[in-house]
C-alpha cells in the first residue's frame, strides 16, 4: 500500500511540475515579447535554454539515481538562470552592434559578458553549494544536479548562443521594435 501511495505522489507531482513548467514558460515568453529589443532574438533565448535544459536531462543518468524532486524542479529553476545568462548576453550584443559589425559585436559582446555571468553564476552555485551540507540527502542531490544545470546553462551561453546570435542576427536586425518597457525615471531618481 505504501509504495501504491508512493507511486501516486509521485505522479501527482509529475504532472504538477508539467503544469508549473508551462505556466512558467507562457510568462517567461511574454515577459520577454515585452522586454525584448528584437522579437528574432526570442527564439535564440529560447533554443539556449532549450538545449541546457537537454544536456542537463540527459547528463543525470551520469549520477546513477537522483530524486523525483530533483529531476522535477530543476527544469524550472534552470528555466530562470539560463533564461537570464542568455538576456545578458543578447542585450550586450545588442548595445555593441550599435557601432560594430556582427561578427565583431559578437566577439565583443562575449568578452564583456563572460566576467558578469560567471561572477553571477558563481554567486549561486555557492547557495547551492551549501545545500549539499544537509543533513537530508535531498540537499545534496538538489545541490549536484543545480550545480550541473547551472554549469551547462553557462556552456550554452558561451558557447551555443553566440552561434544562433550569428545566424540569427538578419531577423534580430529586421524584427526591432520600440521599448514596451514605460520609462520610470522619477520612481528611480526617488529610490
Amino acid at each position: 500500500v505504501s509504495s501504491e501511495v508512493g507511486s501516486d505522489s509521485s505522479a501527482q507531482l509529475a504532472e504538477e511540475m508539467n503544469i508549473v513548467t508551462m505556466i512558467a514558460a507562457v510568462i517567461i515568453v511574454l515577459v520577454l515579447l515585452f522586454t525584448s529589443g528584437s522579437y528574432a532574438g526570442i527564439p535564440v533565448l529560447i533554443m539556449t535554454f532549450g538545449a541546457a535544459a537537454i544536456l542537463n536531462k540527459g547528463t543525470n543518468f551520469m549520477l546513477g539515481t537522483i530524486s523525483f524532486i530533483s529531476d522535477s524542479v530543476t527544469v524550472v529553476l534552470q528555466l530562470a538562470l539560463a533564461i537570464d545568462y542568455a538576456i545578458i548576453l543578447i542585450h550586450r550584443y545588442t548595445e555593441e552592434h550599435e557601432h560594430l559589425p556582427t561578427r565583431e559585436a559578437c566577439i565583443t559582446a562575449l568578452s564583456k559578458a563572460i566576467p558578469e555571468i560567471s561572477s553571477s553564476s558563481l554567486t549561486t552555485i555557492s547557495g547551492l553549494g551549501a545545500l549539499a551540507f544537509m543533513q537530508f540527502k535531498i540537499g545534496a542531490d538538489l545541490a549536484i544536479v543545480l550545480i550541473k544545470a547551472i554549469l551547462l546553462s553557462l556552456l550554452s551561453v558561451f558557447t551555443l548562443m553566440p552561434g544562433l546570435i550569428m545566424l540569427f542576427s538578419n531577423a534580430i536586425e529586421k524584427t526591432k521594435h520600440r521599448n514596451f518597457v514605460p520609462k520610470i525615471s522619477a520612481v528611480g531618481r526617488f529610490a
